[in-house]
Order: C-alpha cells, then sequence, then structure tokens
C-alpha cells in the first residue's frame, strides 16, 4: 500500500540511500531523469520546496519504491507473495510500478509530468484541501453545500469512515472548516497539498496528463492493482 501526496517529509528515504545500495541507485536514476540532487531535496528541504507538488510527488515515488528495497531484503516474500497492491492517488502510480505495469523510469517521468502539471493548475486558482474527522459523509456534503458559495468545493476523498477530504478554492475550504469545527468535528487538517486535488480546478492537469499517458505502453501488471476510482482490482492495461 503506497501513500499519497501530504505524507512527504524532511528527512525521508535518507536512511534508506545511506544504508541500502539498491535504494541509492533509485535516487540517483532519478536525480539524473529529474535534474535536480532527488536525495539532498529529502535531507536539507526547505519544506515549502518538498511540499511543493512538483517537488513531492517524484519525491513520494522513489522514496517508497526505495522502502521497498529494504522490505525485499528483510522480509522477501512480503514482496514474491504479494497477490495485489494499492495507492492512495499518486500511490496508485507507484504501485502501478511495483506491479509491473511500467517501469521505474517511465513511472517516474509520468509522475514528474503529474506533479508540474497539477502545479500549474494549482497556481492558476489558490485552493487546497482539509481533512474532516468524525463526521458522517452526508455532514460534510451538507457542510459543503452550506460553505460553497458559488465557488468550487467538494469531497475529493472517502478515506475510512469518519474521515473525509474536501477540497476546494482556498477561501471555501477556510469556510467549512470553520464550519466543521463549529459543528462538532473531532479535528480539522489542512494537507500539505499545492491545490484542490481531484477537482474541477485540477482539469489543465487532466489534459496533459492524458497525453502523456496516450503515449506509453502499459503492461498487464503481474498482480492486480486496485484502483482509486471504483475500489476494485484491474489487471488489463
Amino acid at each position: 500500500l503506497f501513500p499519497g501526496q501530504g505524507a512527504q517529509s524532511i528527512g525521508m528515504g535518507v536512511e534508506l540511500a545511506a544504508s541500502l545500495p539498491a535504494a541509492r541507485v533509485l535516487f540517483e536514476r532519478a536525480s539524473e531523469i529529474l535534474g535536480y540532487d532527488l536525495l539532498a531535496l529529502c535531507q536539507n528541504g526547505p519544506v515549502e520546496q518538498l511540499n511543493s507538488t512538483v517537488f513531492s510527488q517524484p519525491a513520494l515515488y522513489v522514496c517508497s519504491l526505495a522502502a521497498l528495497e529494504q522490505l525485499k531484503q528483510d522480509t522477501p516474500g512480503a514482496v514474491t507473495e504479494c497477490a495485489l497492491t494499492a495507492g492512495l492517488s499518486l500511490g496508485e502510480y507507484t504501485a502501478l510500478a511495483f506491479a509491473g505495469a511500467m517501469d521505474f523510469e517511465t513511472g517516474l517521468r509520468l509522475v514528474k509530468t503529474r506533479g508540474q502539471a497539477m502545479q500549474d493548475a494549482a497556481d492558476v486558482v489558490p485552493s487546497g484541501m482539509v481533512s474532516v474527522l468524525g463526521m458522517e459523509r452526508e455532514q460534510v456534503e451538507a457542510l459543503c453545500d452550506e460553505a460553497r458559495a458559488d465557488e468550487v468545493l467538494q469531497l475529493a476523498n472517502l478515506l475510512c469512515p469518519g474521515n473525509i477530504v474536501v477540497s476546494g478554492t482556498q477561501a471555501a475550504c477556510e469556510r467549512v472548516t470553520q464550519l466543521a469545527e463549529a459543528a462538532g468535528a473531532m479535528k480539522v487538517i489542512q494537507l500539505a497539498v499545492a491545490g484542490a486535488f481531484h477537482t474541477p480546478i485540477m482539469q489543465p492537469a487532466v489534459d496533459r496528463l492524458t497525453q502523456a499517458l496516450e503515449a506509453i505502453d502499459l503492461q498487464k501488471p503481474r498482480i492486480p492493482v486496485l484502483s482509486n476510482v471504483d475500489a476494485r482490482p484491474h489487471d488489463d492495461p
């Protein structure tokens, strides 16, 4: 199970690269493709740069696969006997690479394009994402209706019962945060992301990513990958 954007932190992957040659090689290959020292960014930041979509997505992709190299060494059966894989948002690309639908380099180039396209779309409209804990879907939907005010604001991720992510313009996110807190939400967290992912604000990024996906040849994965869209396993490229 591979994480999505927002899971990044300064220092991630550094110990892996220092202690595991296979992980170090991934960082070196990534730096060649990306055109900057990815390991130095993960180690030193600054955090504002690491949190930027164009940097955080490649960083999480590479760090996740580097961690997988550690798992291969420590518990090889957990990798070779894995029957199913999945990832949250960006993590679905990592899952596809792990499953063999594309190689490391192809996946990284896609993630680089995805991150840049999403950053460009986010730069046009100040926006963000908020995680609401301790409320049911219907309650959060009602709060979105109240806070929207003709702006973009909608449910983005149904993480689990009682943990729902809302995405929209910055002003609308601020309004729904206030409403959720007043309505008794257990906690409301502004996510460390650059914009309103999984909303129409990202449509320009969708168009660019579609072109990039059409230019590659996806392979049949060796194990099924659970889709973020329908939560069902897929193995047909």
